[in-house]
């Protein structure tokens, strides 16, 4: 317990010392084996201080940084009930709450069915694609349209390092920074509701036709949907467009892959 308490970061006790990240049921569980007040108490305040500053607005996660108070990934999930842990300890606690349950639990609500995710230019989890790119850093302008990237390595998507969770690797990239351009055609088509598909890791910043589309920091283990800004939107037009990302990497596995899709609930 000494030693944990020595090495805890702002928002947590790592994991282990592969990353800096946690599993919120694993600290909670770890703040009991002492049975000492002070003990808890040292592990479960940087907890309470990740749920107030954390940036993610979603149902209480257990995987997450220690340093940023970001998500990795999982919500809600049965295993948050560790927050419980410290009073199964008291026996008189919980089965006063136990006598209480009467609930008879039956005609369970029907699992939602997800949206329909269709691929408008898609990433290298379905089809890879040429890319062009450097890991020097571009003048400025590098990611308008009337850049000149001739001089620039061309590479097939994603790009990153194999063993990063979720990756699918067409070119290794190990360095800090990454720059990548794309030239696309689009055809005739209303682009007003189109989504990124994204996989980064990690901090990414992500343009179409010379403006911010997108901006994603950390990093996540699989490909996701985010929304586009207003700018980022309105830039997308039939035809040709330029695609420009910047990613920067820190530690850890690295990867960096995009694409459009539109999303329709069901």
């Amino acid at each position: 317990m000494d030693f944990y308490k020595k090495i805890q970061n702002q928002y947590g006790l790592p994991l282990d010392n592969r990353e800096t990240y946690t599993k919120l049921d694993w600290v909670t569980w770890t703040a009991t084996l002492t049975q000492n007040r002070d003990d808890f108490e040292a592990l479960i305040t940087p907890i309470i201080a990740f749920l107030n500053a954390t940036p993610d607005r979603s149902p209480m996660t257990d995987w997450y940084q220690t340093k940023t108070a970001r998500k990795v990934g999982f919500d809600a999930r049965p295993v948050v009930g560790g927050v419980f842990l410290r009073m199964l300890y008291d026996k008189t606690v919980w089965q006063k709450y136990a006598r209480r349950d009467e609930t008879k639990a039956a005609n369970w609500a029907p699992m939602p069915r997800p949206p329909r995710i269709t691929a408008i230019l898609p990433a290298a989890d379905t089809l890879p694609a040429v890319w062009r790119y450097t890991i020097s850093k571009p003048g400025d302008g590098w990611e308008g349209p009337a850049f000149r990237d001739s001089a620039w390595q061309q590479g097939e998507s994603g790009f990153g390092t194999a063993g990063t969770p979720g990756a699918v690797i067409g070119t290794t990239w190990q360095t800090d920074d990454i720059w990548l351009r794309r030239e696309v055609n689009l055809p005739a088509g209303d682009y007003s509701k189109v989504n990124a598909w994204l996989h980064h890791d990690e901090d990414a910043e992500v343009y179409i036709n010379g403006a911010l589309a997108l901006k994603a920091g950390g990093y996540i283990t699989a490909y996701d949907v985010f929304t586009l800004t207003p700018e980022g939107s309105a830039a997308i037009k039939p035809g040709n467009n330029l695609i420009a990302i910047h990613c920067h990497q820190t530690v850890g596995g690295q990867f960096v892959d995009f694409g459009l899709v539109r999303v329709q609930n069901n």
